[in-house]
This record gives C-alpha cells, sequence and structure tokens, in this order.
C-alpha cells in the first residue's frame, strides 16, 4: 500500500500561493472590474502559471466564492462575539458590535464592494454574496440572542437580529462611509440609532 505523504514545507508553499492569488484577484476585481477580470490576469499578476490558478483555488466563480469566505472566517469575528458575550451593559454590547462590524467590514471592504456591485454580473458571485450576508447575520443573530437574554430589548430574537442587521450590516457601513463619515463617526453614529430602536 502506498503511503502518501505531504511535507510541511510543500504545504507551506502551497497556501502562500492560494493566499497569493486570492490577493491578486481581489485587487483586479477592484480595479478592472469582475467582468473585466480573466484568469489569466489574476495568474500574471500572482506570479504563477495559468494551470496553478485552477488547481488552487479554480475560476472565477470559486476565486470569488474563496474571497468571500475568507471575509465571513475573519479571525476578529469569534473574539468580538467573546467580548460581546461577557457584557452585561446593553449600549456596550451595541458598541462592541458597531465596532465589530466596523472593523471587520473595513478589512474586507474591497471584496465586499466587489461583491455587492456585481451581484448582478455572475450568479456565481450572487451565491458568493448572499451566502456572505447569510453568515454575517448569523453572527448578529448571536449577538441579539444575548441582548434578548439580558432582557435588555421589547422585541423578540428575530426583531432584534433585523434591527442589528438594518444598523450594523454592509449597506449601513457603506451608507455612513459615502457621507465621508470616519469609522468612528459612524460607530458613534449607528450605536445611537440602534440604542434607541432597540432599548427601552
Amino acid at each position: 500500500m502506498k503511503r502518501t505523504y505531504t511535507s510541511p514545507v510543500r504545504a507551506a508553499g502551497a497556501r502562500e500561493t492560494h493566499a497569493a492569488i486570492l490577493r491578486a484577484a481581489e485587487s483586479l476585481f477592484v480595479e478592472r472590474g469582475y467582468v473585466q477580470t480573466t484568469v489569466a490576469g489574476i495568474a500574471e499578476r500572482a506570479g504563477v502559471a495559468l494551470n496553478t490558478v485552477y488547481t488552487s483555488v479554480g475560476g472565477k466563480p470559486a476565486i470569488v466564492e474563496a474571497l468571500a469566505v475568507e471575509g465571513t472566517e475573519d479571525e476578529g469575528i469569534q473574539a468580538s462575539l467573546a467580548a460581546v458575550h461577557v457584557a452585561t451593559e446593553p449600549r456596550e454590547v451595541l458598541r462592541l458590535t458597531a465596532e465589530s462590524t466596523g472593523a471587520i467590514t473595513r478589512r474586507h471592504e474591497a471584496i465586499l464592494t466587489v461583491l455587492f456591485d456585481n451581484a448582478t454580473a455572475d450568479p456565481a458571485v450572487a451565491a458568493a454574496a448572499e451566502q456572505a450576508i447569510k453568515r454575517y447575520r448569523e453572527h448578529l443573530s448571536v449577538i441579539a440572542e444575548h441582548l434578548v437574554g439580558l432582557g435588555a430589548v421589547h422585541t423578540d430574537e428575530v426583531r432584534t437580529e433585523q434591527v442589528l442587521w438594518f444598523f450594523f450590516g454592509q449597506t449601513a457601513w457603506k451608507t455612513v462611509r459615502g457621507f465621508g463619515w470616519s469609522w468612528t463617526e459612524g460607530a458613534e453614529w449607528l450605536t445611537a440609532q440602534a440604542a434607541s430602536a432597540l432599548l427601552p
């Protein structure tokens, strides 16, 4: 029986190649748009062979999906949820929610823009955007459950999550940033509005 062996060095190299391809794709999607970006262009930007893009990640649909997953698995999400979980003051929960969603949106602003601006251009992009929203709202549901558990809101978990999505979802952040507000100004205003809508 033939044994398989994966060299740690080779595995590390594969991860670096995968990351380089995603970064190259992200930058090209922003510069040229999703539709105008080619896999060949991504390979050239990443400094790899065309076939390497397909074997490491896949075609454009797989690449945009991988970028979306990367955003929803941001390492800061679990840390933020842990901080929210131990907070017992409702306004502090909302402040932490604004702080964390703003930070995550800021880190992944480029791919979020690509997803939502190109959702009608390709079913794969639309599916990736839908999945990103689903995962994002699942995290907000955890926060909504905590707020309801604190007895802090006058709505149930479903309505509380919907209000959190309204004030801390990507559309809300895109709107306040479009006004030219800083991330801090946006967080403070969104926190105040969410508190007004949710807290007695």
